[in-house]
């Protein structure tokens, strides 16, 4: 089993479904590579375990009340050292041995009895059916960072290389669980299928038994996960079109800090930057030391209007008064449609605003790029 990015692991552990039977206890067996004597065992939902061993290897049980997918770790992944500590993602199913090696830090295999036995064959036919598909995803990572290529020559790999060799390993999938519809361990083949739509057909090769079986919640999780981030994205796409350069920027009216409405309108004929931000947004605090010093670098040339979200009126106010913030200031009450009409997604985002009234451009995050533009912008004027 290839080792897998630690985002992706960490979404994927969130599972959890039903034991099938009332064994809940869990033998586990570990042998690892460089690992070190202590290991961390997260489960979600429950307290994290910690066991001790001698050189990687570890004999342990866990009482697993609902199949999980869980994670081994070195202790440092749970301090915050990011890195490259070592970690293993499995399911973890009641009523099982499992046993969990590698050979070095690059992979590992599990295998055991019953549920681990099949899972094994699975783990190892995935490995195998992606490897044309894996070394073509790195090789058009290599080729986009290379600068001696042209725009044709990456294209045409992608196109004649790896593109059908994506195509061949889904279908791969795909045909595996065809062959194996009252394979438990198959669904675990699920999380690598391309596209919500062609995982619920998958899905639905199963036998009855297996669909409605303990593995049921793992894959409704999966549905879940897919359907927020289509929901994501529908909400970005929204947002692009709401906050896209030449759109007429909609018109408010807010409360400034001294209570008194304040129009976007009467700022109508120069630039005005609005700054969506909150007292409770790290990244918004440590921004404002350089927007401070581009508030003074063209303070001639153009305005900022901070408007402060879902926070409330004290703790704004006491947030401008802390950090001696110049420009104007607003407050957006959660009754306002502000945010929806400005597509806002995340905190902070500056839109810059032209003296026509049109958006210009718009930055999410705290992002260099945007003073970047300032220069760009006024540095010749």
């Amino acid at each position: 089993m290839k080792k897998i990015i630690l985002s992706m692991m960490l979404a994927a552990i969130a599972v959890c479904g039903r034991a099938a039977n009332n064994d809940s206890t869990l033998i586990v067996k570990l042998d690892l590579v460089d690992f070190g004597d202590t290991v961390v065992v997260y489960r979600p939902g429950k307290e994290d375990l910690t066991f001790v061993g001698k050189d990687g290897k570890f004999e342990f049980e866990l009482q697993v009340d609902t199949v999980c997918i869980g994670l081994f770790a070195q202790p440092r992944l749970f301090r915050g050292d990011l890195d490259e500590p070592q970690y293993y993602s499995v399911p973890l199913v009641g009523g099982e041995t499992m046993r969990v090696w590698d050979t070095d830090r690059t992979r590992f295999d599990v295998d055991g009895t019953g549920f681990y036995a099949d899972f094994h064959k699975v783990d190892l036919f995935n490995e195998n059916a992606g490897k044309d598909m894996r070394e073509n995803t790195l090789k058009y990572r290599e080729m986009k960072n290379d600068n001696t290529l042209t725009k044709e020559e990456r294209n045409k790999f992608y196109d004649e290389v790896y593109s059908p060799s994506f195509d061949r390993y889904q279908q791969e999938l795909i045909d595996y669980v065809k062959a194996h519809p009252n394979q438990e361990a198959a669904v675990y083949l699920l999380k690598d299928i391309d596209g919500f739509d062609k995982m619920k057909e998958t899905f639905m090769l199963f036998e009855p038994s297996i669909r409605e079986g303990r593995m049921r919640p793992i894959y409704d999780k999966w549905v879940k996960a897919n359907e927020e981030s289509l929901e994501a994205e529908a909400k970005e796409k929204e947002a692009q079109k709401k906050q896209a350069e030449g759109i007429e920027a909609p018109v408010f009216t807010l409360n400034d800090i001294e209570g008194k409405p304040l129009a976007l309108n009467s700022l109508r004929g120069k630039y005005v930057v609005l700054d969506f931000w909150g007292s409770w947004c790290v990244w918004c605090i440590k921004g404002f030391p350089k927007m401070k010093e581009y508030y003074a670098k063209y303070s001639d040339k153009f305005e900022i209007l901070g408007i402060d979200c879902n926070d409330t009126e004290d703790k704004w106010k006491a947030a401008v008064k802390k950090h001696e913030l110049p420009w104007l200031h607003v407050y957006c009450p959660k009754n306002s449609s502000v945010l929806t009409d400005y597509g806002i997604t995340g905190f902070p985002t500056k839109i810059l605003i032209g003296p026509d009234g049109k958006i210009v451009k718009t930055i999410i995050g705290e992002d260099p790029s945007f003073y970047t533009f300032l220069d760009s912008l006024f540095g010749n004027k």
